[in-house]
């Protein structure tokens, strides 16, 4: 009789034990967190109860941890990302504005000859068309990533859309006295898209091309299995890895003393928001001083 009494204290002592040891533990994890609640601290919940369930519940906190340690991250990015693209507005704004503000007083002036007023007026003209096309373009990328924003998806001719878009930029590479190579091929792909923004997609990479090579130039449509690809391939100077990575980002701005440009526009940005509503590929590769994009679109 007596054993089974020492047995029933020796439990109720040991359940006793693990249950202060739980609570101890509990209000060990309760302390941890109100600390990272609170900022005190930014370690993850640390457990010194050997128990499986304490452990699991521990290791549910630190996911979660995890997770909202990700999520800052991203938020702190895109904020950045957001101060950038204030900067990076205002700066092109600004500058055909002001451009145009400098030509309108010098004309007003009247202080110049009758030639001199008549050029500048022309190019006053000019970096107000161009900064109406640029405000156009703002309105046009934030109408497009705008998850209301859909897109018709039919079936596509590439080839067809490919030649015209090309032809009707001959004149543009007369003047900039690109001779590009075509590569098309006999058989007519048929893709899933939409004909506007295939059309408006190839517009921007040829535009892109124009603005910024340095030599040669191909453009090749081809088959790979179940896609359909159009490769863009121009030499470019001094671009590196990472303008590559980040040329599709909205109002990504390369480093002027390097590229002698102001910024890369908004065409890629558009054309990267156009493929994905199209449940396309858009991506570049940059091989020594040769940029390849590739657009890549399923055939029907």
């Amino acid at each position: 009789m007596n054993w089974i009494v020492i047995s029933l204290i020796t439990c109720f002592v040991f359940l006793l034990t693990y249950l202060i040891s739980i609570k101890k533990e509990i209000k060990n994890i309760t302390n941890q967190l109100n600390d990272y609640n609170n900022l005190k601290s930014g370690k993850k919940i640390d457990v010194k109860l050997f128990d499986k369930d304490i452990e699991k519940l521990a290791s549910s906190i630190n996911k979660h941890i995890d997770i909202n340690i990700e999520n800052v991250a991203k938020e702190r990015q895109a904020e950045d990302e957001i101060k950038r693209s204030i900067a990076n507005i205002s700066h092109d704004l600004r500058t055909p504005l002001t451009s145009v503000v400098g030509y309108i007083q010098m004309i007003k002036s009247k202080k110049l000859s009758k030639e001199k007023e008549s050029e500048y007026i022309d190019i006053a003209l000019n970096r107000a068309k161009a900064l109406k096309t640029l405000l156009s373009d703002f309105f046009q990328l934030s109408v497009i990533e705008s998850p209301e924003y859909e897109l018709k998806i039919e079936h596509v001719n590439l080839n067809n859309i490919l030649c015209e878009v090309i032809t009707s930029f001959y004149e543009d590479f007369v003047h900039k006295n690109i001779t590009p190579e075509i590569n098309l091929p006999e058989k007519g792909l048929i893709v899933i898209g939409n004909e506007s923004a295939v059309r408006r997609v190839i517009e921007n990479l040829i535009v892109n091309i124009i603005k910024h090579t340095e030599g040669e130039v191909s453009i090749t449509l081809k088959e790979d299995k179940n896609e359909a690809v159009i490769i863009t391939k121009n030499t470019v100077k001094n671009f590196t890895n990472n303008d590559v990575d980040l040329m599709f980002n909205r109002f990504y701005k390369a480093d002027d003393s390097r590229t002698n440009s102001s910024n890369t526009g908004l065409g890629l940005p558009i054309a990267k928001s156009l493929m994905e509503k199209m449940n396309a590929v858009i991506y570049a590769r940059l091989h020594e001083n040769t940029l390849f994009i590739f657009c890549k679109w399923t055939i029907k």
